[in-house]
């Protein structure tokens, strides 16, 4: 038996522990300890205590760093996550390297987690990348712009880059650790997982890169069922704190159409648009509704997004930051959706949502992709990762 630490650093809500949750459960099948250091343990405990996984709260930065602008690449998300200030970043890579102490483990599972790496890499522990493409950077420096509709000059990537750098590697010989010569031999691990197909990556495709596809489940939730015979039919995953939520809700309460619309964490809705939407606080199952909807509303959430698409149903995008930007831009690539940018009123959303429902080519998007992809599914992905980590412990052996 081996011990696995998974950690989860950066990022919020479900998706990374979602992410985590079936490779975990097939290690542990197979006989292996499992441990998680995590970002958010309210998270945690709806998602990992009802598995009987035991977890702990991840170490992360409590200051505050002063960008002028926002992140440009990935190496200034880090400096907004404290790794200019060196006694922050020796902070948390001494509870990173206590937490292995305790646990000891064999190998560390990292979904999202530059500090969890860097801890793994000074304790000469063996390391396996799980990410869905945004945090785990192509293999190139100064690391991309995060912001491609900006013009952002390779002087500021390469100065961020540097920047970076000089801080880990100040910490790296205080903690007796090999030093980087690039920000992205940081993930240069043992094992790596992209958990997302070529089309989707978000930085764009990777040549000579092995894509395990999306892991996601549509069967968890409330069970529900179209009820109407309206024309249309649309399925809304949002969030409260999507930017422009309640113009998007006046749309589609306004659409000839049964909108199930699912939004966790709503706490009040206009009884009017409650009386014309179908609205749910807590996860539905998707499995026996998606392949009939013809439109999925998302903030571009990856598992949302990918079941849409595996089901030939084109989406209206509304994303909350720079990472779902990023993702939604490749689905606008592919010619299966539309993308809301900073544009949010009712009249721009009923104009998008009406385009996506009358023009054939978006749907005709989707199903191609869906026809490119129609022998996937989720385990393939579970399983490749698992035989990736049981890999790298195989060599410890």
């Amino acid at each position: 038996m081996s011990r696995i630490f998974v950690s989860w650093e950066l990022g919020a809500n479900f998706g990374h522990l979602t992410r985590l949750m079936p490779i975990a459960e097939q290690l542990r099948q197979l006989g292996h300890e499992l441990f998680f250091a995590v970002r958010d343990t309210e998270v945690a405990a709806a998602l990992l205590e009802p598995q009987e996984f035991p977890f702990t709260q991840a170490p992360f930065w409590h200051g505050r760093a002063c960008l002028s602008a926002p992140p440009i690449n990935y190496a200034e998300l880090l400096i907004a996550e404290g790794y200019c200030q060196q006694d922050g970043l020796s902070g948390m890579l001494r509870s990173w390297l206590s937490l292995f102490q305790l646990f000891q483990p064999d190998v560390v599972v990292a979904d999202y987690s530059p500090t969890a790496l860097l801890a793994a890499r000074i304790a000469k522990i063996p390391a396996v990348c799980i990410d869905n493409g945004f945090g785990l950077p192509p293999n190139i420096a100064p690391l991309p712009s995060i912001r491609a509709w900006e013009s952002i000059t390779e002087q500021r990537l390469q100065h961020a880059e540097e920047t970076v750098l000089r801080s880990i590697n100040f910490v790296c010989r205080a903690f007796g650790g090999l030093e980087l010569e690039r920000l992205v031999d940081l993930f240069n691990t043992e094992g790596t997982v992209l958990t997302t197909f070529a089309e989707l990556d978000h930085y764009g495709c990777r040549n000579e890169t092995e894509y395990a596809g999306p892991v996601f489940s549509n069967a968890g939730g409330q069970a529900v069922q179209w009820q109407s015979t309206h024309r249309w039919k649309v399925i809304a995953y949002l969030r409260p704190s999507v930017p422009g939520i309640g113009n998007l809700l006046k749309a589609l309460a306004e659409l000839d159409a049964e909108v199930i619309c699912v939004v966790p964490g709503l706490k009040r809705l206009n009884r009017a648009i409650a009386n014309r939407l179908r609205v749910y606080v807590n996860p539905v199952r998707l499995d026996n509704i998606i392949s009939s909807a013809d439109l999925v509303v998302s903030y571009a959430g990856s598992g949302m997004v990918c079941c849409a698409l595996l089901a030939g149903v084109p989406l209206l995008l509304v994303p909350q930051n720079v990472e779902q930007y990023m993702f939604s831009c490749r689905v606008d690539a592919l010619g299966a959706g539309l993308v809301m940018g900073t544009n949010r009123s009712e009249a721009d959303f009923r104009i998008s949502l009406q385009q996506l429902l009358d023009e054939d080519r978006f749907r005709a998007a989707a199903k191609a992709f869906a026809a490119q992809h129609s022998g996937f599914h989720p385990d393939q992905a579970v399983s490749y990762a698992v035989r990736v980590i049981e890999t790298v412990l195989s060599h410890q052996s």
